[in-house]
């Protein structure tokens, strides 16, 4: 169920949009409450999920390549699952469910061309596994307008991809297409 909003939190919300570094003082100031109101409507807000405070990266200013691939689902293992899967995949900068199907967006990026190429492929045989397809996909480019995202970082680099596959063994990586996946030792890109 969805949080109940008022007046103060949305103008919590805009202070925020307009600059996410601001402190409490600030905010509070142009939502015209507290200080320790101002603290705990956003502790509410992040606890329920309404915001989420970080760094969003311009990955057009980084000159990453972004696709967006249309998954249809076969019913075999539940939308939630699906969801499950494809949310903690680095390469996957939103997820969406369109309405009335069981079909799923998922907008992707590469480093270059042939990354992005070369995460299109695994994912064909990531999707097979797990009850999807891969119905279509198109390279994008991206409008000024929406063109940072919160990318997934990984401190600790693990030896097998969160899909299982570990990036030496795939032909694209080999032959130095591709730069392999973000959350690995053997990523050869600048995340």
């Amino acid at each position: 169920m969805s949080p109940k909003l008022d007046e103060v939190d949305f103008r919590i919300i805009r202070s925020l949009s307009a600059d996410a570094r601001k402190t409490i003082s600030q905010i509070a100031k142009e939502a015209d409450i507290s200080r320790p109101t101002a603290i705990r409507r956003l502790e509410k807000l992040r606890k329920n999920d309404v915001i989420s405070l970080g760094a969003r990266v311009n990955v057009k200013k980084l000159g990453f390549k972004l696709a967006l691939m249309t998954l249809k689902t076969n019913g075999s293992k539940s939308i939630q699952e699906i969801e499950t899967d494809l949310a903690v995949c680095p390469r996957v900068l939103m997820l969406m469910q369109t309405s009335g199907n069981p079909n799923h967006l998922a907008l992707l990026y590469g480093e270059n061309m042939e990354t992005l190429v070369s995460v299109i492929e695994c994912f064909k045989s990531f999707a097979s596994t797990r009850g999807m397809e891969i119905v279509l996909w198109h390279r994008l480019n991206m409008s000024s307008k929406s063109e940072t995202f919160d990318l997934k970082f990984f401190p600790t680099k693990n030896e097998f991809t969160l899909c299982r596959k570990k990036c030496g063994d795939c032909f694209c990586y080999q032959n130095l297409e591709c730069l392999g996946c973000p959350g690995v030792t053997e990523y050869k890109g600048p995340l």
